[in-house]
């Protein structure tokens, strides 16, 4: 379930801070807006610097699936995060994913007040930066005044079974016409002590894919699994100027006993070795002549 879309926001102060997360509280005078969004994008916090207060009301009927989680894709920067007037957690960091359990609490009613305290602070020094904010607080091309806080990516619920993929890297280590290697590193989240089936499928979109299974046990909390994938006649990817670019979906299927899956979380890769030795860069044993532009403030100033 999608929670982007409309949002009530307010700057925050002290008053406010205190009871706006209780859902019987009023926000009547607050400010509609789109979320994802920066709050600067908006005309009425078009000079603010925060934090901001969000609330977004929605309806959610009992969970079809044991687990329920909340999914905030990013918030910019810092944020404490409450549903239904029960604290959550906070978050930092504005491109890192966050995800807190809420079984309990869409299990308890069907209406429901998430609500976010977001705040992005200035930094007094640029040479002492304490945010990890990059280009977004500290470029030529972006205006110095500017603030990026905000909702910027998105907010969703999803449903898993007992046992949810909290992460899924994939990793190709090696590469050439003949075999591909995929490392997989997951972190798995169980509900209980348990074993589980964990199948690999590996294919081109629209291709034939290859599956391999393999059974792990599982202790309750977070669970550190890592296995490889072997690809014969790969098809592999290059840059533009050595060759075309195709790409494979690797997905990764999470079951229990009875066979349902628990969890499935896919990523699309690309089957390449990269290599750089005394300065020589490599992409699947061929050598690649790296370029790159430099462009003055003025030229970039033009294109934003």
């Amino acid at each position: 379930m999608e929670l982007s879309g409309r949002w009530r926001a307010i700057v925050a102060d002290d008053n406010l801070r205190r009871r706006f997360s209780d859902p019987s509280a009023d926000d009547d005078g607050w400010v509609d807006v789109e979320v994802p969004h920066h709050w600067r994008s908006h005309p009425n916090f078009a000079s603010s610097d925060g934090p901001l207060l969000y609330r977004r009301r929605f309806d959610r009927p009992a969970p079809a699936k044991p687990r329920s989680w909340l999914h905030l894709d990013g918030l910019f920067y810092q944020g404490d995060i409450w549903l239904d007037g029960a604290y959550l957690g906070d978050t930092e960091g504005y491109f890192f994913p966050h995800c807190f359990e809420i079984t309990e609490a869409l299990a308890a009613r069907s209406e429901h007040l998430l609500a976010i305290e977001l705040t992005c602070d200035r930094p007094a020094n640029k040479k002492a930066k304490r945010n990890l904010t990059g280009v977004f607080q500290h470029w030529d091309c972006i205006d110095g005044d500017w603030n990026p806080g905000g909702i910027w990516r998105p907010v969703r619920l999803s449903e898993t079974g007992p046992v949810r993929i909290a992460k899924l890297r994939v990793l190709c280590t090696e590469a050439s016409a003949e075999r591909a290697r995929v490392e997989i590193r997951a972190t798995l989240d169980a509900a209980e002590a348990t074993t589980v089936t964990v199948t690999t499928a590996i294919g081109r979109p629209g291709a034939a894919v290859r599956e391999t299974s393999a059974e792990h046990s599982l202790a309750a909390g977070s669970n550190q699994v890592q296995w490889r994938v072997p690809i014969e006649q790969p098809a592999l990817w290059w840059p533009h100027a050595l060759g075309d670019q195709p790409l494979y979906d690797v997905t990764v299927r999470v079951s229990l006993g009875d066979g349902d899956p628990s969890d499935t979380c896919t990523r699309r890769t690309g089957l390449r070795r990269f290599e750089m030795k005394n300065f020589t860069a490599t992409v699947n044993g061929e050598r690649l002549f790296l370029k790159g532009s430099k462009i003055g403030r003025a030229s970039c100033r033009e294109r934003v």
